[in-house]
Parts: C-alpha cells; structure tokens; sequence
C-alpha cells in the first residue's frame, strides 16, 4: 500500500474505543457532538486537511518508503455549567488517556516504527451552553510503508 494512514486510522479507532469507553469516538467531523468526544483526524476546522504525510527513500531504497506524518485530533469536554476547571481537567483526562495507549502500544501492533502524542493545546470558551475546553493533539507517525 502506498500509505500507512488507512491502517492506522482503523487501528487507532479500535483501540480508543477501547480505552474510551462512554466516550464519543468519531473519525472526522463529528455532526452532533455529546459532552465528551474524542475526534481522530479531525483539526476543528471543516475541509482542513488533517494528515499530511512526507514520504522519504531510507537508505539504498529506489523509491520513497519511509513516510512521516501528524494526525490532528481534539478532546472536547462541556458540562452545561460555568466551571472552566472541570471542562479542562476532563478534556485533559480524554487526552491522558489516548496518550497511556499511545504509549501502551507505540508501534500500534507492528504497523508502524513509532506512534506518540507530539502537540498539544487548548481552546477555552464560556458559551451560552457553559463552559466548554478542547485540548488539540497531534499524533505523531514515523513508519515504513508497506
């Protein structure tokens, strides 16, 4: 396959699930959010690219077979309340937990070389539905491709 991505996509999703339970898991955009929800390859943004890979020849190779890339997620935690504090601890928990199977599993079962949490950040907004936090992550690929 010319790519790791779609593999990697399946295999993320399955094991989020499992280290999420209750949570929300969606590939992409999601249409109606709940109060916690995870997105992989989503950057908060509709129609904004949310992987892009750079693919390199190793050594001795004749043609690209090492591919790099970052796949941009979010956590996002709402409570129907003010409480800025408790959002952001649990869209940091929603984060926590992605990152402990991340490092549970790195190489995402022999599919790739390494798999790790690489950027995070937030955004924080009292709304008319209270307050709400989004941590932004990236998940950081280094592989062959197969």
């Amino acid at each position: 396959m010319a790519s790791t991505i779609p593999a990697v996509l399946d295999h993320l999703m399955e094991s989020w699930a499992v280290a999420l339970p209750g949570v929300q898991l969606v590939e992409g955009q999601p249409l109606a959010p709940e109060p916690d929800i995870v997105c992989l390859a989503f950057t908060g943004l509709p129609g904004e690219p949310a992987i892009e890979a750079a693919e390199d020849r190793g050594q001795m190779a004749a043609s690209p077979d090492r591919e790099r890339y970052d796949i941009a997620c979010l956590a996002s935690a709402q409570r129907g309340e003010t409480d800025a504090r408790a959002v952001r601890m649990r869209a940091f928990e929603l984060v926590d937990m992605v990152q402990g199977e991340l490092r549970r599993d790195p190489t995402l079962g022999g599919l790739v070389l390494s798999a790790r949490l690489a950027v995070i950040s937030l955004v924080a907004a009292q709304t008319s539905g209270g307050a709400e936090c989004t941590a932004l992550f990236r998940v950081r690929i280094d592989a062959f491709t197969r």
